[in-house]
């Protein structure tokens, strides 16, 4: 029996969207602890982001329910739009690859939800965006940019488990692509500005960066309220930034600092 290449195709972006889903939500673990989907329902319904991510997992995985990957896409869209950086990933992986009936490949909607992804500090994201302006990206115009890249890849690298983008900024440093300061993600972020002088505000990629250095929660607090911030507090981003010591008053000025360039 022949088997289709567009099938081949088809089922091998399958596994890689699968894997994405799989290492955010962690439902690829151990299977013996199955998702308890009613409860996963009742919460998504209720428009709880992870639940809706968690559930979308269960579908893709085909984990405590049968595989449907109609559903499984249907929360994940749910999920990144309420700005879940993981579903955003996973839906970016679905738009620049290609879904089959699901998704049609749209490369300019992947990178929109690519680049919302890594907006969050949100390190596979920012990695999966350093590879486009590593080596330049034709359907989504994202133009060659090493320099780009290495400024995503450190803030990626500085993140627990991030060793793929350690290991991509050695070998751009090899290549002589970037400089050894580039390539030095140990080393503290210069102080990003925009147009006009103005400073530009901060990711969350860069409060918690500043949180691991042992800038006090304080300090954060009144830098955000000079500077700003350009992510929006929601459960996910309010839940890494507590792991990482902010107290309820940094969080209170984040929720109203947030300003675009």
């Amino acid at each position: 029996m022949k088997i289709r290449p567009s099938k081949i195709r088809e089922d091998l972006l399958w596994i890689i969207v699968v894997c994405v889903v799989s290492a955010g939500s962690n439902l690829s673990r151990v299977q013996a602890q199955a998702p308890d989907i009613a409860a996963l329902h009742k919460q998504a319904e209720a428009g709880n982001a992870d639940a809706q991510y968690k559930l979308a997992a269960a579908y893709l995985n085909g984990e405590g329910v049968a595989r449907d990957g109609k559903q499984g896409v249907e929360w994940l869209q749910k999920a990144a739009k309420l700005d879940h950086p993981g579903a955003q990933l996973a839906l970016s992986t679905f738009f620049l690859r290609g879904g089959g009936q699901n998704i049609p490949k749209d490369p300019k909607q992947g990178l929109l939800w690519l680049e919302k992804a890594a907006n969050h500090g949100y390190a596979p994201a920012e990695y999966n965006l350093g590879l486009l302006y590593q080596d330049g990206d034709g359907g989504t115009g994202i133009p060659r940019d090493p320099h780009k890249a290495a400024t995503l890849f450190r803030r990626a690298a500085r993140q627990p488990g991030s060793t793929k983008s350690q290991a991509a900024l050695q070998d751009m440093l090899q290549k002589k692509l970037i400089s050894r300061q580039e390539a030095n993600w140990q080393a503290a972020e210069p102080v990003k500005v925009a147009e006009k002088g103005k400073a530009a505000p901060f990711s969350l990629g860069d409060v918690e960066t500043g949180l691991k250095g042992r800038i006090t929660s304080a300090r954060m607090a009144t830098l955000v309220q000079h500077y700003g911030v350009d992510f929006k507090l929601n459960d996910s981003a309010r839940k890494r930034l507590k792991d990482d010591g902010a107290e309820d008053a940094l969080l209170q000025m984040i929720s109203i600092s947030r300003r675009s360039l």
